[in-house]
C-alpha cells in the first residue's frame, strides 16, 4: 500500500512539472427515444462537480417520443443523460455520438424509483464500457435491494443464525461490486474511459496498472491529469483523518435553533458522529442499532451526534419526530456538501468514532457492529 501511494506522488510530482494542457471541446449528437415521456421535464446533460451537477445542455422530448441533439462538450471525460427526472446513464464524452431509448416515467399507479437498465446503442470502445459500468451499478443497486429486504425479515425471525449472516448482507453485495470492477479493469484498462474505474477501485495495484499505463502512453491526456491532481487533494485530506487525529472541527444548528453543535461541544466523551439523511433507507435501518448502543454505553460516557445532510430542514424535522433519537441533532448546511468534502465520505450512512480527546479512533463503522466496537473501546 505504502509503495503504490509513493508511485502515485511521484506522478504527481511529474505532472506538477508539464505545462499546463487546455482542455478540448468536442461536439456529438445525443439522440434516442423515451417510451413513456414526462412533459414536466426535459432531457438533461450534465457532470459532476465534486457533489454538484453542471448542465451543459437540455432539451425537449419531441411529440413523436424521441429526441436528437447536437451536444458540446467542454472536455473529455464522465458524462450523465438525466431522462426527465426518472432514468439517467452515464457515460463517457469525447467522440463517440450516443444513442440510447428509455423508458421514461413510471406508469405503474404505485411508483417505485427503481429504474431498468438501459445502454448505450451501438458504443465505441469508450462507451462498451461503461455500458458495463452502468449494468454492474444496476446489478449492484438490486442486490442492495435484496440484502435490505433479507435483511428485514431476518428481523423479524427468531432464528439467531440468520440474523448473524444478514449482518453482513451489504458488506457481501459491496464485495461483489468490486470484483465486477476489478473484471473490467483486466479486460478495458488501455481505454480513455477506464479512467472513469479510478473513482471505483478499492485495489490499490490494480488502480496503479490504469495510473502506469497512461503515464507511459497518454500523460497528457486531460481526465488523467485531472484525476491525478485530484488525488493529490484527497491524499492531503485523508492524512488529516487517520486514527488518532483531531477529528475536523463544525458547527451546525440544532432542531430549534437556537446553538450549534460540533465535535468540540463533546470534548470528555466519547463520540459517535453519524452522518445521515431522511431519504436515506439504510441510515433509518440503522438507527435501531444507534438507540441499542446509546442505551447501553451512555452511562459510560458514550455520545451520539447525528448529522443530516437533508437539503430540506422540513424533511429533516419530520424524520426526527419520526425516530426520536434521543440525542443530540444538527443538519450540515448546502445538503452536507463542504462537511462530506472535509470527512471524505459519499455514501450514509457515515459513521466516525472519536475518544475523549475529540481524536479519530475509527471511521466507517458498520451499525450492527457498532455495540462489539463500543465494548472493546470502553473496556480499555
Amino acid at each position: 500500500m505504502k509503495k503504490m501511494k509513493k508511485k502515485l506522488i511521484a506522478l504527481i510530482f511529474v505532472l506538477m512539472a508539464m505545462p499546463l494542457v487546455h482542455a478540448q471541446k468536442s461536439e456529438i449528437t445525443v439522440k434516442g427515444s423515451v417510451k413513456f415521456p414526462d412533459d414536466k421535464s426535459k432531457i438533461r446533460i450534465f457532470y459532476a462537480d465534486k457533489f454538484d451537477e453542471v448542465v451543459i445542455d437540455s432539451f425537449e422530448v419531441k411529440a413523436d417520443h424521441t429526441f436528437e441533439k447536437k451536444v458540446t462538450l467542454p472536455f473529455p471525460g464522465i458524462y450523465y443523460i438525466d431522462c426527465q427526472k426518472w432514468e439517467y446513464l452515464e457515460f463517457w464524452g469525447e467522440d463517440e455520438d450516443i444513442e440510447v431509448h428509455f423508458r421514461g416515467q413510471d406508469t405503474a399507479k404505485i411508483k417505485i424509483k427503481n429504474p431498468l437498465y438501459e445502454h448505450i446503442v451501438n458504443p465505441g470502445r469508450n462507451n462498451e464500457l461503461m455500458n458495463l459500468q452502468n449494468y454492474f451499478d444496476h446489478m449492484a443497486y438490486q442486490g442492495m435491494i435484496s440484502a435490505g429486504k433479507e435483511v428485514y425479515q431476518a428481523g423479524k425471525s427468531t432464528c439467531d443464525e440468520w440474523k448473524e449472516y444478514v449482518k453482513k448482507a451489504y458488506d457481501r453485495n459491496a464485495e461483489t461490486s468490486e470484483e465486477y470492477i476489478k473484471y473490467l479493469v483486466r479486460y478495458y484498462g488501455d481505454r480513455n474511459s477506464a479512467i472513469s474505474l479510478l473513482y471505483r477501485l478499492k485495489d490499490e495495484e490494480l488502480k496503479n496498472s490504469i495510473l502506469t499505463y497512461f503515464q507511459k502512453n497518454k500523460p497528457d491526456y486531460i481526465p488523467y491529469v485531472k484525476y491525478v491532481k485530484e488525488e493529490e487533494e484527497r491524499l492531503s485530506q485523508a492524512a488529516k483523518l487517520e486514527a488518532g487525529k483531531i477529528a475536523p472541527g463544525f458547527s451546525f444548528p440544532t432542531p430549534d435553533g437556537k446553538k450549534t453543535l460540533g465535535p468540540e461541544n463533546f470534548k470528555g466523551k466519547y463520540l459517535l458522529i453519524d452522518f445521515w439523511a431522511s431519504w436515506c433507507g439504510p441510515c433509518r435501518k440503522a438507527i435501531p442499532h444507534l438507540k441499542e448502543a446509546y442505551a447501553k454505553y451512555k452511562a459510560q460516557g458514550f455520545e451520539i451526534l447525528s448529522v443530516s445532510i437533508d437539503r430540506k430542514e422540513t424533511d429533516w424535522k419530520k424524520a426526527l419526530n419520526e425516530e426520536k433519537m434521543p440525542w443530540s441533532q444538527t443538519c450540515a448546511p448546502n445538503s452536507g456538501k463542504d462537511i462530506m468534502s472535509t470527512y471524505q465520505f459519499s455514501g450514509i450512512p457515515h459513521l466516525v468514532l472519536l475518544d475523549k480527546d475529540g481524536k479519530i479512533i475509527e471511521r466507517g463503522i458498520v451499525a450492527t457492529e457498532l455495540d462489539e466496537t463500543l465494548a472493546k473501546i470502553i473496556a480499555e
